[in-house]
């Protein structure tokens, strides 16, 4: 038996600064994180190296990042003119190339609006830049769960594996159910596919919250993420709204470590 590793998305303390983050984060005893890229700046070599060097003085690993431009993928890649999607495909790669100086393995895409859920081919053609980019950088660009893409559809996500096996999932529970979707039928539908996991909790009237502080059944949700082999970190990430003081975060990452033993 073994126990997932607990760590955070930075994002958590937006509009703190990654930099400024990556301390607040080590205050609370977090070893691994998610980092949010909030602008073109933080982009530049410079800058990911004196990031890199932060987190490595405060022995933090970076898991994985997540791009300022999510919001535009729909239209970056998810709609019909080459010369955009190519040009996007060239941006996408200085994320990869930012993940590399990081550590990172993964980064988050939100994808499409919709588009795959009434035309599977069309979708599978729109992704196709962005499998082909994660072939040639060996950074892992997996799909987020995002309340309104197609991949927040577990029937849908059953098709797209069986159609591209090389396709790779970030499951958010939070936005499962902000989508109205069943989020423990979604996350087995995503199965071994799963490289990523953003921890978070709701209830009936609250849509994000501290893991621990709602509803969700992270005993079930522990046995599917074992079932799938999953080998990754469980990431915090709520919003800023959602907790009081930082050491809150420190309290559900001790809950989440009772709760997430594996069998590995």
């Amino acid at each position: 038996m073994g126990v997932m590793e607990i760590g955070m998305s930075l994002a958590c303390f937006y509009p703190l600064e990654p930099e400024k983050a990556v301390v607040e984060a080590a205050a609370l005893n977090i070893r691994v994180c998610e980092i949010f890229l909030n602008t073109f700046s933080e982009l530049e070599e410079n800058y990911l190296h004196e990031l890199r060097g932060l987190c490595d003085r405060y022995d933090m690993r970076v898991y994985s990042l997540h791009p300022f431009t999510s919001f535009l993928e729909n239209y970056l890649f998810f709609s019909p003119y080459p010369r955009r999607i190519a040009d996007s495909v060239e941006f996408y790669r200085r994320y990869a190339a930012a993940a590399k100086i990081l550590g990172a393995k993964v980064v988050n895409i939100h994808g499409d609006r919709g588009v795959g859920l009434e035309d599977l081919d069309e979708y599978v053609k729109c992704v196709a830049p962005l499998m082909k980019l994660q072939e040639e950088t060996g950074v892992i660009f997996a799909l987020e769960n995002v309340f309104y893409n197609s991949v927040n559809h577990p029937a849908f996500t059953a098709r797209l594996r069986q159609r591209l096996p090389e396709v790779r999932f970030t499951f958010d529970i939070k936005q499962a159910f902000k989508g109205g979707q069943d989020a423990y039928d979604l996350a087995e539908a995503m199965g071994g596919s799963i490289v990523n996991f953003h921890v978070n909790d709701r209830d009936d009237t609250h849509l994000c919250l501290l893991p621990g502080k709602g509803t969700v059944d992270y005993d079930r949700i522990a046995g599917i993420m074992d079932q799938a082999g999953y080998n990754g970190p469980g990431l915090i990430e709520v919003y800023r709204k959602n907790f009081g003081v930082r050491e809150e975060i420190g309290e559900s990452k001790k809950f989440l470590e009772n709760k997430f033993v594996l069998a590995k």
